[in-house]
């Protein structure tokens, strides 16, 4: 009888042990799950790409690029199904398109609806659904070339430095009493610079001037 409550006991308590471990559940292994010994879990992709009888992009159609007084440059999209046009610069958003990129040179620009990426081209009208490594690759393309036109705007703008004059010292003294005396000749207005006694002389010879 002491054999059979004995084992009733042990029975209970180790109900007690699997209920007290029921209410702890994976607490205790956290920190080993923290560190992903299984690897990390893979990330939801950013875009998809589909097909273009599936994608937004199949009922619109770039219609021209250009530059915006500030230098940004701008794209116009119409929308053939909704019969909309759009005008956008890069980054922004309207009606949930936003231009993620354009390029001058290339004729071409990348729209973003949601979770999907196409590219549009101003000689074509079928847009091209885009892949990540796609978009990454053209990318990398317009910032490289936007950073070159940027570097060639800036140098065009930078103050041209002063060329250093031609003529020096004797030269150029002479430079300027000849054509002194060319602008006394033809009735010009002269230089700020007076005549030497030679020139005057000279002058004098030639009739320009009365002797005095």
């Amino acid at each position: 009888m002491a054999v059979r409550a004995n084992a009733i006991i042990l029975i209970l308590f180790c109900f007690v042990l699997s209920g007290l471990a029921a209410e702890e559940g994976f607490a205790r292994y956290q920190l080993i799950i923290d560190k992903h010994p299984f690897g990390e879990e893979p990330l939801e992709a950013e875009t998809v790409q589909i097909s273009l009888n599936q994608s937004f992009a199949r009922h619109l159609r770039l219609s021209m690029l250009f530059e915006g007084p500030g230098g940004d440059v701008r794209a116009g999209i119409i929308d053939e199904k909704e019969k909309k046009n759009y005008i956008l610069s890069i980054g922004e958003t309207e009606a949930g398109l936003e231009l993620i990129e354009a390029d001058l040179a290339a004729s071409e620009a990348m729209l973003r609806k949601g979770n999907e990426v196409a590219l549009f081209k101003l000689k074509s009208d079928t847009p091209e659904p885009l892949s990540r490594s796609q978009q990454a690759a053209r990318r990398s393309s317009y910032a490289g070339r936007r950073s070159a036109r940027l570097a060639a705007t800036q140098k065009s703008a930078e103050p041209k430095k002063p060329e250093a004059p031609r003529l020096t010292g004797e030269a150029l003294r002479k430079h300027l009493e000849n054509v002194q005396m060319d602008a006394i000749r033809n009735n010009l207005p002269p230089l700020p610079l007076p005549l030497t006694p030679e020139m005057d002389d000279q002058l004098v010879a030639e009739g320009v001037l009365d002797p005095q």
